[in-house]
């Protein structure tokens, strides 16, 4: 009863929403952000831990509470933004910048299927509209919510956009069968991987990081293209494709080399949008035991 109450009042302000123009929804999402990182004091720390960890003497205090603070904003926004998809399906390009769509092309042309890899980073949704603004095949490795009525709609508003969904358990046969099939699967490669990660550094501090896109590489021979959608302005994104990665099996240690290479490129653009990413994800813990 409690998970339909909670889709229930989801489906309320949707509902609501309708009848608002897409600014004020974007400030609303936005004062939610605010309200949240003030309420939410265990990860309003979390948040200012991270930030120390990575910027430390290099910005002071205020600036620091500034990026925190415009981080729960923007991933209100984000929750907000899969929710009103539909307002960006009618013409898409109208709302969407490309840049980089030629990586792609070279990457499909090998035959082998494409591993995107993307994060957190930016309206990371919204990279969804992929199938619409490049033309071709892409499903994404999802985690299911608990909430099965929010799950489903979730799912739906994901096919809206032509995106497949591949649950996480027991996504690899499906993963393996899309990449035989010359489609693209996207893969998150930002948030704590726990016992099945590689134990490396992620802005110098090492935590687990997962390695399954080097995996899929040198399994498949499929190349990996990292991938963000920035968000420019309410409703004017950017999505920009990075060129692709050549994977070689023989290389010593490839999964640790180029799991790093993929962390790397990651830090750097965190660092050009650091208020678009989730600072408040427990990015670093503890070493599990069986980490290498």
């Amino acid at each position: 009863m409690g998970y339909f109450l909670q889709y229930l009042s989801i489906r309320v302000v949707l509902a609501i929403f309708r009848f608002l123009p897409y600014r004020l929804i974007h400030g609303i999402a936005s004062f939610s952000g605010d309200l949240i990182y003030h309420l939410h004091g265990s990860r309003r720390r979390v948040a200012m831990e991270n930030l120390d960890r990575v910027y430390g003497n290099s910005f002071d205090g205020a600036a620091k509470k500034r990026i925190a603070r415009a981080s729960f904003r923007h991933l209100a926004i984000s929750l907000v933004e899969l929710f009103v998809v539909e307002r960006f399906l009618k013409n898409p390009r109208k709302y969407f910048l490309t840049k980089g769509f030629e990586h792609m092309d070279r990457s499909f042309a090998q035959g082998k299927g494409v591993v995107l890899v993307i994060s957190h980073l930016g309206s990371w949704e919204y990279l969804s509209f992929l199938p619409i603004l490049h033309g071709s095949r892409w499903s994404a490795v999802v985690k299911t919510i608990k909430n099965p009525y929010i799950n489903r709609e979730i799912v739906e508003l994901r096919r809206k956009m032509t995106l497949n969904p591949i649950p996480k358990k027991g996504s690899v046969k499906e993963v393996l069968r899309e990449l035989k099939q010359n489609h693209g699967v996207a893969v998150l490669i930002d948030q704590w991987a726990g016992r099945e990660g590689l134990w490396q550094d992620f802005f110098g501090f090492p935590t687990s990081t997962t390695s399954i896109p080097v995996r899929l590489a040198v399994k498949t021979g499929c190349p990996l293209v990292p991938a963000y959608c920035i968000r420019l302005s309410p409703g004017r994104f950017e999505v920009q494709i990075h060129p692709p990665i050549f994977v070689d099996p023989q290389q010593p240690n490839v999964e640790e080399a180029v799991t790093a290479r993929l962390t790397g490129l990651l830090e750097e653009q965190i660092k050009k949008y650091p208020e678009q990413w989730s600072w408040p994800h427990k990015r670093w813990k503890p070493k599990p035991e069986q980490v290498n």
